[in-house]
């Protein structure tokens, strides 16, 4: 059992006195919405572009039957910072994955924050805030490839930035997409949207306004001569060397490419590797999320522009996040307190 004791019998809470809290899977679920998630990723870029955030780009090193993965990021100006742990395919699917939240002017902890749900939740807002400032302002058609944890809260997030009227889902497997149909449709029915499952990836592609590609493919799905004029495209899936969502032609096809972190995409985005490789791109024209956000760059010129946003999911966006979820449980009592652990 883990020392401390439920905040429900704790003392009041003073920000004054530095206060340690672990916050579950559960509690942080209870804690964030998508609104929460929007608001902390689109403050953390433009900030970034203020040149106030530090992102450091994920290492990864092997291990027996897996690998370690450790990011970091600095936000200054919220006078934190934050590391997170994870690791893959060793002690399970849920397991591995912790970040701690400190204090950048004492170095004191604030938090330990479980983020395997956390992780869905910020990539999902990484691509709403893209699809806000970097897709046309009337689209309405979503194409959804693939139909599992991370695509949902795509879904969500883009559903909150555009008004979308109608998704079209593809993944492999019929009772899949068809089941995340259903689930779209009672989440957001109300509110106008129709979800429908395609038969292949290029039909979900085909005459969608935004793309959102998250499938764990090794060859391309999305096409370029699949895409319509003025499409946007949020890349999430493909963030290790051995899988690729896109091919040459639809990077070829983007007008504006955009990173949430351009230097880390150097040797994690196969999508914009292999057409560096070729002789098709050049790195200089993928940039930074961040000032996109800042207003330093404009993603969108004319509306028949096609744009690309390669999200790799950073360690700012968890910064981010855990600050906001601790945040709230300071002013909501929820969590579990630490021992002091300074002595």
């Amino acid at each position: 059992m883990l020392p401390g004791h439920p905040r429900t019998n704790a003392s009041p809470l003073s920000t004054d006195y530095l206060m340690t809290l672990f916050l579950d899977e559960r509690c942080v679920a209870s804690l964030l919405t998508m609104d929460d998630a929007l608001g902390a990723v689109e403050e953390v870029f433009r900030e970034q572009g203020r040149g106030s955030v530090t992102n450091v780009p994920r290492v990864r090193a092997p291990l027996k039957g897996g690998v370690l993965r450790i990011t970091a990021g600095v936000l200054s100006y919220r006078g934190l910072y934050g590391v997170k742990v994870s690791s893959t395919a060793v002690f399970g699917r849920n397991a591995g994955r912790m970040f701690c939240l400190y204090r950048e002017t004492s170095g004191e902890l604030c938090a330990v924050v479980q983020v395997f749900g956390m992780g869905a939740l910020r990539t999902g807002a990484a691509s709403g805030i893209a699809t806000k400032y970097m897709s046309n302002e009337n689209a309405r058609v979503l194409g959804v490839l693939g139909s599992g944890r991370q695509a949902r809260t795509q879904v969500e997030a883009i559903c909150r930035v555009r008004n979308i009227t109608d998704i079209k889902v593809y993944s492999p497997t019929p009772a899949n997409r068809e089941r995340f149909c259903r689930d779209i449709t009672d989440t957001h029915g109300g509110q106008g949207v129709r979800a429908v499952p395609v038969t292949s990836y290029e039909a979900a592609v085909r005459e969608s306004d935004v793309i959102v590609s998250a499938t764990t493919s090794s060859t391309p799905v999305v096409l370029g001569q699949w895409l319509a004029r003025g499409a946007h495209i949020n890349a999430i899936g493909a963030n290790y060397e051995h899988r690729r969502e896109l091919d040459t032609a639809a990077v070829q096809a983007a007008s504006f490419i955009a990173a949430d972190d351009p230097e880390q995409a150097r040797y994690e985005a196969t999508d914009l590797t292999e057409p560096v490789k070729e002789g098709v791109l050049s790195w200089d024209r993928v940039h930074s999320l961040a000032d996109v956000v800042a207003g330093t760059l404009k993603a969108r010129g004319p509306s028949t522009d096609i744009t690309l946003f390669k999200s790799l999911g950073v360690a700012i966006e968890d910064v981010a996040l855990a600050a906001r979820a601790y945040e709230k449980a300071l002013e909501q009592k929820a969590g579990v307190v630490l021992p002091d652990l300074a002595g």
